[in-house]
């Protein structure tokens, strides 16, 4: 799994866009795949997306998601959609009552996408927007 994601994300973050900034890609790949939580759709043994979030914080019941991501070629197929809502569901079959995702300011289609699925700001950090979903 680790070899599908860097070729899906290598070339996005090499892209020119800044739509994804990450300065080590490996041990972004590793860390998510120890500690994170994945979830994926392949087709053909092909990556053709994957959500990536952190279910950890059981004190606080916190999540927050990572990285979702989905190929070019089957952008606006429903997939980030459907990681979402399994993220989700997972999330609140486990106990969890928040979930948090971070998103540049600057990434307009991130942050419409975010309020169509429910976050709403909850803090800015520098050029980032920490939004936040309540679960029920």
């Amino acid at each position: 799994m680790k070899s599908k994601i860097y070729d899906m994300m290598y070339p996005l973050i090499n892209d020119g866009s800044g739509t994804y900034e990450l300065g080590d890609l490996n041990g972004y790949i590793d860390k998510i795949i120890e500690k994170g939580c994945l979830i994926s759709i392949m087709e053909n043994d092909v990556l053709l997306a994957f959500l990536a979030y952190y279910a950890n914080d059981y004190e606080n019941k916190l999540a927050f998601v990572s990285m979702a991501v989905v190929s070019p070629s089957t952008r606006k197929m429903g997939y980030g959609r459907r990681l979402v809502d399994f993220c989700f569901v997972d999330l609140i079959y486990k106990g969890f009552k928040r979930c948090l995702t971070e998103v540049n300011a600057n990434n307009q289609a991130a942050l419409n996408a975010c309020k169509k699925l429910g976050f709403n700001e909850f803090e800015r950090k520098g050029k980032y927007i920490v939004l936040e979903k309540l679960l029920s």
